[in-house]
């Protein structure tokens, strides 16, 4: 019990820390997408990007904290299976329909090969960090032409503390999906590669690093022909840049960035308003425009069809943008989902939207409190200190009966003109 009580206080903690982070004011929730069902989930923590089988209409969820992979038949609207027991944390699912796999970026810098027919790891590919604790696969890229797959090697100074980025040897790692083997790996100027996005032609990509170099974090443009890092471009107004998509036929790149990193203060970049949306031109590497947005960035999508961009934060809603033309971007609206929300998908085919909702706690302040924050640590201090007569006898807290638990699940959306 007291273990419990711990860590409701952390989390108790960090809701406080969100409620007194400087946010935005409640904004118009817009009917850009509309609600069609929900499926219940698996497992507690948090869940990372997701990949769709459009053919065999499936949908792969990463199971982040439960070093899982989630299946779910798009059709039947139901979980049909769960991979457990990955070596590490999956972060970037890519599915290949010419082999019915999923290939899986791994936080102990491996790739990781789940069959799609029996949902078994087939093939693991050890990438340059392998078996460093201080080094971690997360984003990444996956180039169908030329059956190449770029994995995002992350740097960490204390990788099981503190999360800390280090600031050199961080790489771009090179695997053969043909052959399931290393190839080659890009050294990048920085330890924090957080976004990636590839241009269609399969000839360079842009990798947008947290890393702050004289006051501002960078794009790494990657030239794949000659492997090697060709320019750095200052991302001017998104000083945590954690996601990138790309308009390639108007030369502009898209930057999901938030304002504060994720360590080093409570509840960190996930709960800090207003994100930023960092729209750069691709020609000239030069910021086009800064927009405000949904805080704790990371995900992004962009839809060439409609010309709108799906920047998925971790407040609780996904904000949606138009493309007035490649200068001009206007905000549309946001619209809900839930807490901690941190990635979703946009299916072209489908013109559908989904997002995937961790567990996670709900906590409504009672009515005349002065001081949350200081009532909380006085309820949670009685609570830890109460002698077992005490417990027996019904003593409790008076908050936390107002403490609800929402089990994850998968909101699905359609489009909405």
């Amino acid at each position: 019990m007291k273990r419990l009580f711990v860590v409701l206080a952390a989390l108790l903690t960090a809701f406080v820390a969100k409620a007194q982070a400087q946010q935005l004011p409640m904004l118009h929730m817009s009917g850009l997408l509309g609600l069609v069902e929900t499926i219940p989930l698996p497992g507690d923590g948090y869940m990372d990007r997701l990949a769709v089988d459009f053919q065999g209409q499936r949908l792969f969820i990463c199971g982040e904290a439960a070093k899982s992979l989630i299946v779910i038949d798009l059709r039947a609207g139901k979980v049909v299976h769960e991979t457990k027991g990955l070596p590490a944390m999956p972060k970037k699912p890519f599915y290949l329909p010419e082999t019915n796999e999923i290939w899986l970026n791994m936080t102990d810098s491996s790739v990781v090969v789940v069959s799609g027919t029996t949902y078994e790891v087939i093939k693991t590919i050890k990438l340059s960090g392998y078996a460093d604790p201080n080094r971690g696969a997360d984003n990444g890229a996956y180039d169908p032409a030329n059956h190449l797959l770029y994995a995002g090697v992350e740097v960490f100074e204390d990788f099981a503390g503190s999360g800390e980025h280090g600031s050199t040897n961080a790489s771009i790692d090179i695997v053969d999906t043909r052959t399931a083997q290393l190839v080659g790996s890009i050294k990048l100027p920085g330890g924090d590669p957080a976004g990636i996005a590839i241009e269609p032609s399969g000839k360079t990509l842009y990798v947008t690093m947290g890393d702050i170099v004289d006051g501002v974090s960078h794009v790494a443009v990657v030239d794949l022909e000659k492997r090697a890092v060709v320019a750095e471009w200052p991302i001017v107004g998104g000083p945590v840049p954690h996601t990138a998509g790309l308009d390639a036929a108007h030369h502009r790149l898209f930057v999901g960035s938030r304002t504060v990193a994720h360590t080093g203060d409570v509840g960190g970049g996930h709960q800090r308003e207003p994100g930023k949306l960092v729209v750069m031109d691709t020609e000239s590497g030069k910021v086009v425009q800064v927009l405000d947005t949904v805080g704790g960035a990371d995900d992004l999508h962009y839809d060439a069809a409609t010309g709108r961009i799906y920047f998925v934060g971790t407040t609780g809603a996904v904000a949606v943008f138009k493309e007035v033309d490649p200068d001009h971007f206007e905000p549309l609206g946001r619209v809900p989902t839930g807490a901690i929300a941190k990635t979703g998908l946009w299916v072209p085919e489908l013109k559908r939207f989904y997002s995937a909702v961790p567990r996670h706690y709900v906590l409504t302040a009672r009515h005349g409190t002065p001081d949350l924050k200081a009532d909380l640590h006085k309820e949670l201090s009685i609570a830890l200190g109460l002698t077992p007569r005490e417990k027996n006898a019904g003593w409790k807290t008076v908050m936390l009966s107002d403490l609800i638990i929402e089990e994850a699940h998968l909101m699905v959306f359609d489009y909405l003109p």
